[in-house]
């Protein structure tokens, strides 16, 4: 609310403001601070806001603390400091204000300035909850959803989804159409799913717009139309989201919504690529091995089935053996091909035959090395 009212303020309020904050006047001191942050009425200038924010903060003001340990916590008009910035927001939450509360909370869900301690996060959490913080909502719902220092609860997941949902925050939103998708803690209902992701994804929420075009895309919930499915894709996509990039670049792809077309395809699968998205990094792989929307590039190629492979895709997995088995694009490494096709398989994406000549190909003590390395691999990603 405070923020909101700074964006109304002019010129003339300034002067109005300036005088009541000189004469010491706390809440005046921190809208002064946050239109200089915001340039709302002045010019921007971040230290001159640290300075009011900090004069409001000291004079007791639990909003103003709240606000100044945001601001240690981004290093905005003042050197970052993780301490520091804990410490104004406890002082803010221990006073019951709960924008301090939940941004205490996640200090501890995250481990900004201290250890993560989820009991600790959902205890400050709660207490913002119950005064109707939407935010705090939403991250509780996360925790009860996976039994992060609250008992693993569908149904509170569930609740407290549909209060942040009910109180318009476009995360809450996006997250009780989830579950309503998939029938967690509440009835399985995918109209009601699609209907609470229109509202996230009109507000601009990037994976509410992914998942809406999913939905829209395979007729779940709403009439299949994949033109505006792809619409959808297309915003999330241009806000950056990783996986509206690789959905965006499949409907390029296969030209559903839009005309195919395999270089503007390759163009998305590249930007979700260089966010690390597994998939996506496989999909490169795969259109420079093949030569699609790109010119063929062998050595590219394996580089892309690498990152993929590396992070579990197991067609890529799979690809990198052929390659490596082949010479394609990089050195013959039947050792190397063995673990992946083992990985692979573990994944039940096997090929019996292109085993059976590796085994051939390989001594048991190489043989004996490829399972070492496979398992050295599953052992370090199953404790990330």
């Amino acid at each position: 609310m405070m923020v909101e009212a700074s964006t109304k303020l002019t010129p003339n309020d300034i002067l109005s403001l300036q005088k009541k904050a000189d004469t010491g006047d706390a809440k005046a001191q921190l809208m002064l601070g946050l239109a200089y942050m915001e340039g709302f009425g002045v010019a921007a200038d971040d230290k001159r806001a640290f300075e009011w924010v900090s004069k409001a903060a000291h004079a007791g003001y639990a909003v103003a603390q709240s606000e100044l340990g945001a601001e240690y916590h981004a290093g905005q008009g003042v050197e970052k400091d993780e301490a520091k910035a804990i410490g104004w927001l406890r002082k803010s939450a221990d006073q019951g204000y709960a924008g301090g509360q939940e941004n205490l909370g996640e200090c501890y869900a995250y481990g900004y300035g201290t250890a993560i301690n989820y009991e600790e996060a959902a205890k400050w959490f709660l207490r913002a909850a119950q005064q109707g913080n939407a935010k705090a909502a939403d991250n509780l719902g996360r925790m009860s959803l996976f039994g992060e220092g609250v008992q693993k609860s569908e149904s509170a997941a569930a609740m407290w989804f549909t209060q942040a949902a009910e109180a318009g925050l476009s995360e809450g939103e996006n997250h009780l159409a989830d579950l309503y998708r998939h029938g967690q803690g509440v009835p399985k209902d995918e109209a009601l799913a699609v209907q609470w992701m229109t509202k996230a994804a009109a507000q601009g929420n990037a994976e509410a717009q992914t998942n809406l075009g999913n939905m829209l895309c395979d007729g779940l919930g709403v009439k299949k139309d994949c033109t505006r499915g792809t619409r959808w894709f297309m915003q999330a996509a241009e806000q950056g989201d990783a996986m509206g990039q690789n959905d965006l670049g499949y409907s390029y792809l296969n030209g559903t919504g839009v005309p195919k077309d395999e270089k503007v395809a390759f163009t998305w699968f590249m930007k979700a690529a260089q966010q690390n998205l597994p998939i996506a990094q496989a999909t490169v792989g795969a259109m420079y091995d093949e030569g699609m929307g790109v010119q063929r590039d062998l050595p590219k190629a394996v580089e892309w089935y690498k990152k993929a492979a590396e992070q579990g895709n197991l067609g890529a997995q799979f690809n990198l053996a052929v390659m490596c088995a082949k010479a394609q694009g990089t050195p013959r490494d039947l050792v190397a091909a063995y673990k992946w096709l083992l990985l692979a398989e573990e994944g039940g994406h096997g090929d019996p035959e292109l085993k059976a000549l590796l085994k051939k190909g390989l001594s048991e003590r190489e043989q004996a090395e490829a399972r070492r390395q496979a398992s050295a691999w599953i052992s370090q990603h199953r404790q990330q």
